[in-house]
């Protein structure tokens, strides 16, 4: 298995909008290559808007879009949600590996990683994007989810 690492720069200009202009065009190709050797390219033309963090939580803890050992991950990482070349799980798990390659502290790694698996855009490539939860929620035993989450979160 390869290690996993980054091929190329960013390179990017800014577009003009109306609202946030957060949105920046690719000018010219950047990829990812993860642990099983997949290569998740961000072609030219391709347009990022930087991590999806809310603005309520921007904080030199959590960071913002731009700022942050997570930039070049969440360059690959928006192009993946746009293509869904792979499912949901996949394209996070490579946020993941991406950002720890970019040398974020596996900490934060994890906490990203567990907000886009929660909070972020769910697909798989048989049936495009799913809702929040597969079960019907009905079902869903409380205590096993609140047990997973005191887990994650180190609330025992």
């Amino acid at each position: 298995m390869p290690d996993p690492h980054f091929e190329g720069d960013v390179e990017t200009r800014w577009l003009v909008e109306s609202g946030e202009d957060r949105k920046m065009e690719m000018l010219s190709e950047f990829a990812f290559i993860d642990s099983t050797g997949y290569r998740w390219a961000a072609h030219l033309g391709e347009q990022v808007d930087g991590a999806s963090i809310p603005e309520v939580v921007w904080s030199k803890v959590v960071g913002t879009p731009f700022i942050g050992d997570y930039r070049r991950a969440s360059v690959v990482h928006d192009v993946a949600c746009d293509r869904r070349e792979k499912t949901s799980k996949e394209a996070h798990r490579m946020f993941y590996e991406a950002m720890l390659a970019d040398g974020t502290s596996k900490e934060r790694a994890l906490l990203f990683y567990t907000a886009v698996r929660l909070f972020g855009p769910k697909w798989d490539q048989q049936r495009g994007f799913r809702q929040m939860f597969v079960a019907p929620v009905e079902e869903i035993d409380f205590d096993r989810f609140e047990a997973a989450l005191d887990t994650v979160l180190g609330d025992r």
